[in-house]
């Protein structure tokens, strides 16, 4: 299968909904993650742009912004088992807690699971969002 082979995301029952605002608990339950936006929405082949909002949880309830926190992103094919060649910059946002990531690059059709890993102070978490990109 190449990068040109024909996908039916309509099919795809791994991927989540695309919807702008959606928010992921970390696997640790130690933060929240809310997809603010994308470009392109929903999220498409080759390059994409993403604003999310990183919040601390406390007590099983959404707390503060996270500020100041160490983020990686990595797109991953699971299908494929390959990532992409492309590094994910993430910069800080004027409003506390908001991060951009870019560029996520999704090139080829299929499931993608892009990991967001955090750290901030003694709090380590992710969460995983996965996108079916058409052919």
């Amino acid at each position: 299968m190449g990068d040109d082979m024909q996908v039916n995301c309509a099919t795809e029952t791994r991927d989540d909904d695309f919807v702008v605002g959606l928010e992921k608990v970390g696997e640790a339950q130690a933060i929240d993650v809310k997809l603010m936006s994308a470009d392109p929405a929903p999220p498409a082949r080759d390059d994409n742009t993403w604003v999310i909002q990183l919040n601390a949880m406390s007590a099983g309830a959404v707390g503060a912004p996270l500020t100041g926190a160490t983020i990686t992103v990595v797109p991953f094919m699971p299908d494929h088992q390959h990532g992409t060649p492309i590094g994910v910059d993430v910069m800080a946002m004027p409003d506390a807690g908001q991060y951009k990531l870019s560029p996520i690059n999704m090139w080829m059709p299929g499931l993608w699971e892009t990991t967001i890993n955090v750290s901030s102070g003694t709090t380590t978490d992710k969460v995983v969002y996965r996108f079916c990109i058409p052919s």
